[in-house]
């Protein structure tokens, strides 16, 4: 259904739920794994909410924490809640200086690296685990909410809602910055082509910056000299081009101020003119966000990559991660395990493995990359999450040996901590660079049962404890291909193997 704003544009107000649908599909999503209890209802809750800004651009960190959810179980909800129809998946390229969601996409194909905010009037290089964010909003096919025709929403709307991230503030523990925004604003409006649009308003010393957000165009000019005088005015002219806005002056005075938009351009364009005062310009600093669900973060779902395979990035040169641990395993001897059981025997004993290192490598929050021969290639997107599924993995692999009556399986480990690019390579997500090699080197280093570590995944955080009880060894290696020595931590469980040194105790 629809009706008419103020400013002329349209609203688009909710359809009736598709009660069939809704319960179908709410079914496949139980289906699909065991969840805590209550989970399902919480979502179907929030699906039937009547507020649409709930139903836009959902948080599910935001979701769990407010509802009591695992977090990782709140995402495998979305995912699976996606995979079925009754959400949709939006990935935002987020501007650090305002929040705004200056690109979306509904699909990690589409996403680019470069973009420009036209509020802060600058370029970024996004990277997945800073200004990439993922959300979901309810799918049209459930209900229809405002949000999804984001050309009739009022444009204060369109604005603060569709467009600035709910979870930015000015700062640490600051105000969010919609609401900065919306207490600077001087004129917000949609306008069509060849449309003039005249406001009434005051501003003070700083600067008067103005944006079209539809194509991202963006001017400023000071607001500056002795204030104007009792009675007196002064006029500003805007004016949306094909290519450009520009004013009519390059500076005003404090003051009354009259201002028309023009739009000179042949399509509609949503202008926004706000008044930054000078206090806002001294304290200027990037902004501060509640925690989201960030790129980086879902490369690293097993869930995700397998519900979504056909996801891939586009473009050789891929997305940017500032922060992935990558972590190799590979077998101990298995050239001669298959000489001495035979390869049927062998191959169901390594396609075994493969099933209880991937188990322990989900349930820590990683994703399994791919499998090189005997060897597997996962990543984490903290540390700490792979030194638990390393450990786990060692737990699975003497149950394994234990119920098959000996130790046939042995495993290696190795991992390294740092920079690295997500790019598409045989058709699967992958990630390259430096970081992949190192830890591909460590893990070559590793001994039978041996996790080992180099020095920036040892010195992450929460990584120590969970180390409580082993023996680490520490040691400065050389590995091929990397011209300086690396350090590196040997983690055996209990007491240090023959030939691995005294250690250390932890």
């Amino acid at each position: 259904m629809a009706g008419v704003q103020a400013d002329g544009s349209a609203v688009v107000t909710a359809t009736m739920i598709d009660e069939e649908f809704l319960d179908e599909r709410l079914g496949a999503v139980e289906q699909a794994r065991t969840w805590s209890p209550r989970v399902l209802s919480k979502l179907e809750a929030l699906l039937r909410s009547e507020d649409h800004t709930l139903l836009w651009r959902i948080n599910p960190l935001a979701f769990a924490a407010e509802r009591g959810i695992n977090e990782r179980e709140a995402v495998d909800l979305f995912l699976h809640a996606a995979k079925a129809g009754l959400l949709t998946i939006q990935w935002h390229l987020l501007c650090p200086g305002c929040g705004m969601a200056v690109e979306n996409f509904d699909s990690l194909r589409s996403v680019h690296r470069e973009f420009y905010c036209s509020l802060c009037m600058q370029p970024t290089t996004a990277q997945l685990d800073d200004f990439i964010q993922i959300t979901f909003t309810v799918a049209p096919r459930v209900r229809t909410i405002r949000y999804h025709h984001p050309q009739s929403l009022d444009v204060t709307d369109y604005v603060m809602h569709y467009r600035l991230s709910r979870e930015a503030r000015w700062g640490d523990g600051g105000p969010a910055i919609r609401d900065l925004i919306t207490s600077s604003l001087l004129a917000a409006s949609w306008l069509e082509p060849g449309q003039r649009r005249a406001f009434t308003a005051s501003v003070v010393a700083g600067i008067v910056n103005s944006a079209e957000l539809t194509a991202h165009l963006a001017c400023e000019l000071e607001v500056e000299g002795a204030a104007l005088a009792d009675g007196a005015t002064q006029q500003l002219l805007l004016t949306v081009s094909d290519d450009a806005l520009r004013p009519d002056r390059a500076s005003v005075s404090p003051g009354p101020l009259q201002l028309e938009l023009h739009n000179a351009s042949a399509r509609r364009v949503a202008v926004l003119v706000g008044n930054k005062p000078l206090e806002m310009l001294k304290e200027h600093a990037d902004a501060a966000f509640s925690p989201f669900l960030r790129g980086s973060t879902l490369l690293t779902n097993q869930t995700f990559r397998q519900l979504f395979r056909g996801e891939v990035i586009q473009g050789a040169e891929g997305i940017g991660i500032r922060d992935v641990t990558i972590v190799f395993t590979d077998l101990k001897s298995s050239t001669q395990l298959y000489e001495r059981i035979g390869d049927l025997k062998a191959f169901e004993l390594v396609r075994r493995h493969f099933d209880g290192v991937a188990r322990a490598i989900a349930q820590n929050g990683g994703a399994l990359v791919k499998t090189i021969g005997d060897a597997v290639m996962a990543a984490f997107t903290r540390a700490s999450d792979a030194i638990a599924a390393a450990i786990a993995m060692q737990d699975e692999i003497d149950r394994f040996n234990a119920e098959n009556g000996g130790r046939e399986i042995v495993l290696k480990i190795g991992m390294h901590r740092g920079a690295s690019i997500a790019v598409t390579l045989n058709e699967s997500l992958d990630y390259f660079g430096q970081t992949v090699n190192v830890a591909a080197r460590v893990q070559g280093l590793a001994g039978a049962d041996e996790i080992l570590l180099t020095e920036d995944v040892f010195q992450a955080t929460g990584v120590q404890p969970l180390l409580v009880g082993t023996t680490i060894t520490p040691e400065d290696a050389r590995l091929r291909g990397i011209e300086k020595q690396v350090r590196v931590h040997r983690v055996v469980r209990g007491r240090p193997q023959p030939g691995t040194g005294a250690g250390a105790s932890v």
